[in-house]
């Protein structure tokens, strides 16, 4: 199918029901009911999309920028298909990019009551679906996908911060494979899978680039290609990186970070890299390595018990971290360092 104060975490439906997409009705052709645009309580995705397709359950990471744009990706997966049609998705503001995670057949959409041509699509694929149109669909195979919620308030957001002209709608060709959007989806998904390790701060700048992405390439935004001026202030600095060291463990959230400099988290993220010379997430990083370094010379803790000090999930990440830095694992740093 066609998916700050950060919020990151996994949610799912209460009361799971079976993978076997139960429905409440089905008719031949959804009956046309005036689209409604206006203020909802959530976007679709996580629960409510659940909701609308009656599957039992739909893990989900959500991420609001400063000024409200809502975005969400959501895991959606039937191994039976959808044996109804489903109610039609609430009309609202936003888009859902939907990567396909495996071969699909038959998929057939209404919009606003009128029905499209059934499409296939491959592992790899992308297609969008435009919210404001009140879409229904019906899915008869099983489907696998990552649906990318995004709402236009986020899409006028990044428009506004690149100074470009704000985006119409998104559009893509039915049956594009995008690499980028499978790659990075992949790695979302990831960490959606193993939340007790995952990194709020790398899943904020995951989300932010694709958001970029689906602007530039399916929106057509256009930057003009001219330096970035003014990185960040001295005060700003300081403020960002004592938030950053204080949540050593990664789970700051990014957009928390811009909020405190008085900045939107795309303009944050382009002034931190000037500035420092990296962007937030890789800093980060290499301060969680320079403090291992102290300890691994000034005690004789265990690896873990720096690993764990040092804000890493494990003590295999902290190896392999370290070892991309360095070139050496701990153990063989601490060795050379103390002959």
């Amino acid at each position: 199918m066609h998916s700050s104060e950060l919020a990151i975490g996994v949610a799912r439906t209460p009361n799971p029901l079976p993978l076997s997409g139960n429905f409440v009705r089905s008719f031949d052709k959804p009956e046309q009911s005036p689209t409604r645009i206006g203020v909802v309580k959530s976007g679709a995705y996580g629960a409510r999309i659940a909701a609308d397709l009656h599957l039992a359950d739909a893990p989900s990471i959500t991420v609001r920028a400063r000024r409200g744009g809502q975005l969400a990706v959501t895991r959606l997966r039937c191994d039976t298909g959808l044996k109804d049609l489903t109610e039609p998705i609430r009309a609202e503001s936003a888009f859902l990019v939907n990567l396909h995670l495996r071969d699909v057949d038959s998929y057939k959409w209404w919009f606003q009551g009128r029905h499209e041509a059934a499409v296939s699509y491959s592992r790899g694929a992308v297609d969008i679906v435009d919210l404001e149109l009140g879409p229904t669909v019906l899915q008869s195979s099983p489907f696998d996908c990552l649906q990318f919620y995004v709402s236009r308030a986020a899409l006028d957001e990044i428009a506004d911060d690149n100074g470009a002209r704000r985006i119409g709608r998104l559009v893509c060709p039915r049956g594009t494979i995008d690499p980028i959007v499978h790659q990075f989806g992949l790695t979302i998904l990831n960490a959606m899978e193993t939340p007790e390790i995952a990194c709020r701060l790398f899943l904020d700048h995951a989300v932010l680039a694709l958001l970029a992405h689906f602007a530039r390439i399916y929106g057509d935004m256009r930057i003009d290609c001219q330096p970035v001026r003014g990185g960040l202030a001295p005060w700003q600095v300081r403020r960002s990186t004592e938030i950053l060291l204080a949540r050593m463990d990664g789970d700051a959230c990014l957009s928390q970070v811009a909020r405190e400099c008085q900045l939107s988290l795309s303009h944050f993220v382009r002034a931190f890299k000037q500035t420092v010379g990296k962007p937030p997430y890789r800093w980060l990083m290499e301060q969680r390595v320079r403090v291992a370094k102290h300890l691994l010379l000034q005690s004789v803790l265990p690896m873990a018990e720096i690993a764990t000090k040092c804000g890493f999930a494990d003590q295999a990440s902290f190896i392999r971290a370290f070892k991309r830095t360095t070139e050496m694992t701990p153990g063989e740093w601490r060795r050379t360092r103390r002959c």
